[in-house]
């Protein structure tokens, strides 16, 4: 008799928690865009051919046609919960966790702000003298996060607690024999992917432009946008590939820059293994990340990962190519450490 592998069949509690992802995370934000989309369509006759469109300080700033509330109400309510969806459908795959449940709970919430913000910036327009003064969107903006938090939080609730099993322990592609008084060396990168690594770049020239234009033609709040897009730099020269190396001495990740950086004493290591990471479905994403079990890691790719158990902490792992020759090799020396006499009474008081 075969046996088929969890991660091909999903188990009964997986299937649940995608199809409540679904209902909060889809049929939510169908149902209130479109209702909303209705409302709000029966609306435009009765506004003239420019409603306030957006607010600063001082009141009413920006002016344009009532149907751009329709556009932004179907965009922000109904289209960016979709991107969500495929997001964290595309992502999770095998693996389901609390960045999935998040992601269903965000994208029920943002389609009752999206819903709120839109109907309420016109129902506060309504029968306005012309001339009259518009009043502030200060309360619909109270009300639309009011909503988010609330819808939210019940999609949150309705969604049910699934945790991703850890990943399956890899084996060795290679013996290692290193004898007691040789020393090996294990050196590689964790980088992120070229396609990833492209769109990053694609999205950091899109915030470099912009903020260029606006410093060289003198467009206040340009220096914003620029140290923006500077930390942005920063962020992404910082977290995109990482050298990893495994020595007698313990084990190293640390950025292109020098930092971030972890570092692992030998003596600190109680053991390593090579396992197989969902970035999404474990830590809810790619960089440095935390786990909902206390985990943390450089995360860089789906697929094998060095993890070391250290003394009194929890476990660190990073995604890398041939984890498991490194995690190999760091338990040799985990094991050739233990295998060390301990001092005698006389060599620890000379």
């Amino acid at each position: 008799m075969t046996t088929t592998s969890p991660r091909t069949r999903p188990s009964s509690s997986l299937r649940r928690a995608r199809l409540l992802f679904l209902v909060v995370a889809l049929a939510v934000p169908l149902v209130i865009t479109t209702v909303a989309a209705i409302v709000l369509a029966g609306w435009l006759p009765a506004f003239p051919a420019e409603v306030a469109t957006h607010w600063g300080l001082e009141g009413a700033d920006g002016f344009g046609p009532a149907s751009l509330y329709l556009w932004l109400l179907l965009g922000v309510g109904l289209g960016v919960p979709l991107l969500m969806d495929v997001t964290t459908l595309v992502a999770a795959r095998g693996q389901w966790g609390g960045a999935a449940r998040l992601m269903g709970a965000l994208a029920a919430g943002m389609s009752v702000f999206a819903a709120t913000t839109s109907l309420g910036s016109l129902w506060i327009q309504r029968d306005l003298a012309p001339g009259a003064d518009i009043p502030g969107i200060g309360g619909v903006l109270g009300i639309a996060l009011a909503g988010l938090l609330l819808v939210g939080a019940l999609a949150w609730l309705v969604q049910p607690k699934y945790r991703a099993p850890d990943g399956e322990a890899l084996t060795a592609r290679r013996d290692l024999n290193v004898t007691a008084n040789e020393r090996v060396v294990w050196l590689a990168s964790a980088t992120m992917p070229r396609g990833v690594l492209i769109f990053l770049g694609l999205v950091l020239a899109g915030m470099v432009a912009p903020a260029a234009v606006m410093l060289s033609a003198g467009v206040a709040g340009g220096w914003i946008v620029a140290v923006v897009a500077v930390v942005v730099a920063l962020a992404l020269a910082a977290t995109a590939s990482y050298r990893v190396s495994v020595t007698p001495e313990g084990f190293t990740a640390r950025s292109l820059l020098g930092r971030p950086r972890m570092r692992i004493p030998i003596d600190e290591v109680v053991s390593a293994r090579a396992i197989d990471v969902s970035p999404f479905g474990e830590f809810g994403g790619w960089g440095w990340r935390i786990s909902v079990d206390g985990r943390t890691g450089i995360v860089t790719r789906r697929g094998p990962a060095v993890e070391v158990s250290r003394r009194d902490r929890k476990p660190f792992l990073v995604t890398i190519d041939g984890a498991e020759d490194a995690a190999a090799l760091l338990q040799t020396y985990v094991d050739r450490r233990s295998e060390r006499p301990a001092p005698s009474a006389g060599e620890a008081t000379s």
